[in-house]
């Protein structure tokens, strides 16, 4: 791939000496977010918890998803709400994803359907 030194960027220009050396030492690079979890002991914004939403609402023929209970942490409650954005994005570009009930009535909207086809 052309052009892909930028995993390896410099996200701390002060500490870049430092991993010069230690790059050096590994015989390896390391990349920018590694970089940045030695440095600050975290990192974030690498597209991690993107792709794996990316991967659960693409897989329209799985299971529904029921987020009709209460999230039970922050990090849920995150996760959910990065979730129902990026659904709402797929839906208006006309992009099918997996169900998902947000709430009892879409529960209850769902086994109508389902009822309904059944029927037939």
């Amino acid at each position: 791939m052309k052009n892909a030194n930028w995993i390896y960027e410099s996200v701390f220009p002060e500490n870049e000496e430092m991993f010069k050396k230690i790059e050096a030492a590994l015989g390896f690079k390391l990349f920018f977010w590694q970089k940045a979890y030695i440095i600050t002991g975290q990192f974030r914004r690498y597209g991690k918890t993107t792709a794996e939403i990316l991967k659960e609402l693409l897989d329209v023929t799985g299971t529904p998803i029921d987020y009709t209970k209460r999230p039970s942490s922050s990090r849920e409650d995150f996760y959910r709400r990065e979730t129902r954005e990026i659904q709402e994005r797929l839906h208006k570009a006309g992009i099918k994803t997996r169900v998902i009930f947000w709430s009892a009535r879409d529960k209850r909207a769902y086994a109508d359907v389902q009822q309904r086809r059944y029927r037939e």
